[in-house]
């Protein structure tokens, strides 16, 4: 087994390194990281149903895709991420409380106590404190999870709180649990980069044949290439989700009742619909409806669509007050 604590806190890097050590590594491994403030979405899930998109924007927090299923957490620097991943027999690959031991005996050094739940997370008195999931790669699985130690639980509550009326579709929806600090529950308090520390060398020591390992700059070249193409990419942190409808309702400050229906495939708008309480909007609606087809279902494009359309129809006051209605 080969040992790795990274020492990047971006998470497309940490995530495309993840899928780099199981696609192209033989050996059993073990990996730690931190990421900065940021929002990770399961590989089946809806990106945009999953987060509070007016709140992460107003703060700056990007949004990701890992390439295991299951719901979305919230990462930063107080949340610590562990990976095992290892080689084995087809259908035998999946353990996820085999896989969380170690984690659960490194925390009972701490006089933490943790039992595994039923959506396999780890709890402390009922409270989560750690989120995993899995994916499985030829006869290999890479097994992973959060460690809430001091994260802001108020910022990750508001970033993941969503609407589940907006959207209709098929995708994975993450269940909310109750969550709390390992740090509250500890008798002596330490840092988290003790915390990091300890759980490291707790995995090291009970595995005689762990040696750590540098990423070599091959290593590096090829992780920063798959950030590139993939993990830092819209196509796959918003466009990979399922087929999805969007319905939402806005009032402005002309007190004008608009009412939009999106179909999104792939991340691109193939219909619309957009109604008002204004009949004299008939016609610029219908040109806005047709403007948006094609189009990425993306903030930046579709604020491009509505300034386009603004100039077209000038009776508008603010484009900028529409864009709540179709993201």
């Amino acid at each position: 087994m080969i040992g790795l604590f990274s020492t990047s806190t971006h998470a497309p890097y940490n995530l495309a390194t993840e899928q780099y050590l199981l696609h192209h590594f033989t050996e059993d491994v073990f990996f730690l990281y931190l990421n900065q403030p940021s929002i990770i979405v399961g590989k089946h899930q809806n990106t945009l149903a999953e987060i509070n998109y007016q709140f992460i924007n107003e703060h700056d927090i990007p949004v990701y895709r890992r390439l295991s299923g299951g719901g979305t957490v919230y990462h930063d620097l107080g949340n610590l991420n562990f990976c095992f991943i290892k080689s084995g027999k087809r259908g035998e690959l999946v353990d996820f409380e085999g896989s969380s031991r170690p984690i659960q005996k490194a925390l009972l050094e701490l006089g933490i106590t943790t039992e595994f739940g039923k959506r396999h997370d780890l709890l402390i008195n009922g409270k989560k404190i750690s989120g995993n999931a899995s994916h499985v790669y030829k006869n290999r699985v890479m097994h992973h999870g959060t460690l809430l130690f001091n994260s802001d639980l108020a910022l990750l509550n508001h970033a993941l709180k969503t609407n589940p009326t907006t959207f209709i579709d098929r995708a994975v929806k993450s269940v909310r649990s109750e969550v709390t600090n390992i740090s509250q529950h500890l008798t002596t308090p330490i840092t988290t980069e003790a915390f990091c520390q300890h759980i490291y060398q707790y995995v090291c020591s009970n595995n005689s044949d762990l040696s750590s390992y540098i990423l070599s700059k091959e290593d590096q070249t090829n992780i920063n290439q798959l950030v590139t193409d993939k993990y830092d990419t819209w196509v796959w942190n918003y466009g990979y989700s399922p087929s999805y409808e969007l319905k939402k309702r806005l009032l402005t400050s002309e007190k004008i009742r608009f009412i939009s229906h999106l179909n999104v495939e792939k991340g691109i708008i193939t219909k619309t619909d957009i109604t008002s309480s204004n009949n004299n909007y008939k016609t610029s609606n219908s040109l806005l409806s047709q403007m948006l087809i094609g189009q990425q279902h993306e903030k930046r494009t579709l604020m491009e669509v509505l300034k386009t359309w603004f100039e077209k129809n000038s009776e508008r006051k603010d484009y900028l007050e529409l864009l709540p209605l179709f993201i």
